[in-house]
């Protein structure tokens, strides 16, 4: 829910995931985060220091730049816990269709949520009172 991103750039904190990840790599992951049009919009691109913690960027981006962190990991299995969480609805139902996607490519995904969106697209579904 709450993302955590290091005290750097963007880019180091894509690279925390795979540290021989080239620019294009970093793009795709950010682009199917759906933060590459704001990095894009930015200075430094990127380039760009987020701060102690991820303060200098809105809890939305924080959350999209973990996301892409994620998407880039070479990571057999993942755990996405409220990834829609200080995303829009529409945007959140992006999210998840993106992080199915990864199942669909091979990739074990456990999805916690609140949401029952992409529900009918998961092999198993546990639901807690």
């Amino acid at each position: 829910q709450d993302a955590h991103l290091f005290a750097t750039t963007i880019r180091e904190n894509l690279r925390i995931a795979r540290q021989d990840a080239g620019d294009a790599a970093l793009r795709g992951a950010l682009g199917r985060a759906g933060a590459l049009d704001w990095v894009d919009t930015l200075p430094d691109g990127l380039d760009t220091f987020v701060g102690e913690q991820g303060l200098l960027v809105s809890g939305g981006q924080r959350q999209r730049i973990a996301l892409a962190r994620a998407f880039l990991s070479p990571a057999r299995f993942l755990v996405f816990d409220e990834p829609g969480a200080h995303l829009d609805e529409p945007t959140a139902a992006g999210i998840v269709d993106t992080i199915l996607e990864l199942a669909a490519e091979g990739r074990g995904v456990l999805l916690v949520s609140h949401s029952g969106y992409g529900l009918d697209r998961c092999d198993a579904v546990v639901a807690l009172p």
